[in-house]
C-alpha cells in the first residue's frame, strides 16, 4: 500500500490506519495482487495532465504483468476526495483514477525505482522516469529507463489508457535511456534532476551503481538533459565520450565496491549560481578510510 498523505497547518500526528477508509487526512492506494510491492518505490509526479492537481506515481516492481517480475508503475491522478484508490482498477479498467505503465519482459523489475521529471520536452505538461534495472536492451541487465509524457485531459476527462512500453522504446509519448555495458542495472535509480544546464528544458539522473569506471562496483551517474526532440538515447555514447556533449555527461564512482549512483535525486540550486545540481548516494564508499 501506499499512503497519500494531505498536508496540514497543525502538527498533529497522523495516524495511517485512519485513512484505509476515507478520510480527511489523506488517501490509501491498494496494491493489486499479493507479492506485487506496490509502494516500493514512490514519487510525486508533478501535474501530467495539466488539471491543477499533483499527480502520483507508485512502483510495483515484483508485478508479472508480462511474465515473472516484470513490474508494473501506476500514475494515480491527484483529486480532491480521499475515497481509497484500487490499483487493481486502474489495471482492468484503465479509469480515471490513472493508468498503468506493464513491463514488457520477465525479470526487468519496471518500476524499481520511479521519479518525477519535471517537464523535460517543454510541452508545459510534466513527465516521469521509471527504472528497470534488470533490463536488456543492449546486454545482460544494462538497465533502462523510460521517461514518460505527461498526457492533457481530453474534454475534462482524465485518459487512462495503459503505457504501452514498447511505443514509448519507438519514441512514441516519450523516449528510452538504455544503459550501458552489461550488469551495470542504469535505472537501479532515476530521478529528475531540475535544469542543470539552463536550457529550460528539465533534465533527468539515472544511477547505474554496478558500473565500473574505477573498478568493479564504483559505480557511475548520468546526467541526460531534457529536449524537444525526445528521442532514445543510449548511455554507453556518454561514458565513451562519444555523445554530443549537449546531451549530457557521466558522473564516475571514485573507487571499487563504493556502488556510487545506488540512490540519485535532483538537488535544486545548492550554490546559488542559477543552475539546479545533483546528489549522488555511494554507500559502501569509505572516505574516512581513505584520508588515513
Amino acid at each position: 500500500a501506499s499512503y497519500g498523505v494531505r498536508g496540514q497547518a497543525s502538527g498533529a500526528p497522523i495516524e495511517l490506519s485512519n485513512l484505509v477508509a476515507a478520510g480527511s487526512n489523506g488517501v490509501v492506494i491498494i496494491g493489486d495482487a499479493a507479492d506485487d510491492n506496490a509502494g516500493l518505490s514512490v514519487s510525486g509526479a508533478g501535474d501530467l495532465n495539466g488539471d491543477g492537481l499533483a499527480d502520483l506515481i507508485v512502483g510495483a516492481p515484483v508485478a508479472s504483468p508480462s511474465g515473472t517480475w516484470s513490474g508494473s508503475t501506476y500514475v494515480v491522478y491527484g483529486k480532491a476526495d480521499t475515497n481509497p484508490v484500487d490499483l487493481s482498477e486502474i489495471e482492468t479498467n484503465g479509469d480515471t483514477d490513472g493508468f498503468i505503465i506493464e513491463g514488457m519482459t520477465e525479470n526487468t523489475f519496471v518500476g524499481h525505482s520511479v521519479s518525477g521529471a519535471g517537464d523535460v520536452n517543454g510541452d508545459g505538461l510534466d513527465d516521469f522516469i521509471v527504472g528497470a534495472y534488470q533490463a536488456d536492451p543492449n546486454e545482460p541487465n544494462a538497465g533502462a529507463s523510460y521517461v514518460i509524457y505527461g498526457r492533457p485531459d481530453v474534454d475534462g476527462v482524465k485518459d487512462g489508457t495503459a503505457i504501452d512500453l514498447v511505443e514509448v522504446v519507438a519514441d512514441n509519448g516519450g523516449f528510452v535511456i538504455n544503459g550501458p555495458p552489461a550488469q551495470h542495472k542504469a535505472g537501479y535509480s532515476v530521478s529528475g534532476a531540475g535544469d542543470v544546464n539552463g536550457d529550460g528544458f528539465d533534465d533527468l539522473i539515472v544511477g547505474a551503481p554496478y558500473a565500473d569506471p574505477n573498478g568493479s562496483g564504483s559505480g557511475a551517474s548520468f546526467v541526460v538533459f531534457g529536449s524537444a526532440a525526445g528521442v532514445t538515447f543510449e548511455l554507453a555514447d556518454l561514458t565513451a565520450g562519444a555523445a554530443d556533449p549537449a546531451t549530457g555527461f557521466v558522473i564516475n564512482g571514485v573507487s571499487a565496491g563504493d556502488y556510487s549512483g545506488y540512490s540519485v535525486s535532483g538537488a535544486g540550486d545548492v550554490n546559488g549560481d542559477g543552475y539546479d545540481d545533483v546528489i549522488i548516494g555511494a554507500p559502501y564508499a569509505e572516505p574516512k578510510l581513505s584520508l588515513i
